[in-house]
């Protein structure tokens, strides 16, 4: 969706079976929700072990970046990650303050993501072959951002 009128369409019409949102009432929420401070990522971008595990995301090995890339980490696409349905890929800025993650939340911690086969395994990204040490990497990167 291109803009926040277009988000609140969608889910507080047709969604929610709520009322027509005004072109006001779009303004205010997207003014509100702009001014909302980005939190700060919790490690530095030049981490000796964030800058391996972005080596790692951006790898073709691994696969990462072929959905989360951009400006945004995101391709806004559909994809299926090992459930039942397809989902909206979504931005990985400031991932690391929204656990629990994925979107059923199966992963308490974004190390969870990665050991926990319900979490998509590798239909979710290529992990065959990472050691700890690298998904502890990955994990790393994806507190940077």
């Amino acid at each position: 969706m291109d803009d926040v009128a277009e988000i609140m369409e969608e889910v507080f019409q047709h969604r929610m079976g709520g009322a027509e949102t005004s072109t006001g009432q779009a303004a205010a929420i997207s003014h509100w929700i702009n001014a909302i401070p980005a939190p700060a990522p919790m490690r530095a971008s030049n981490d000796a072990a964030v800058l391996r595990g972005k080596e790692l995301f951006e790898s073709a090995q691994v696969g990462c970046a072929d959905c989360h890339s951009g400006a945004h980490l995101t391709n806004n696409q559909n994809a299926s990650v090992g459930r039942a349905e397809t989902l909206q890929v979504p931005t990985l800025i400031g991932v690391a303050w929204r656990a629990p993650f994925m979107h059923d939340g199966c992963a308490a911690t974004l190390r969870d993501r990665f050991d926990n086969p319900a979490c998509g395994g590798d239909k979710h990204g290529n992990l065959a072959g990472l050691s700890e040490s690298d998904i502890d990497d990955l994990v790393a990167y994806l507190e940077s951002l």
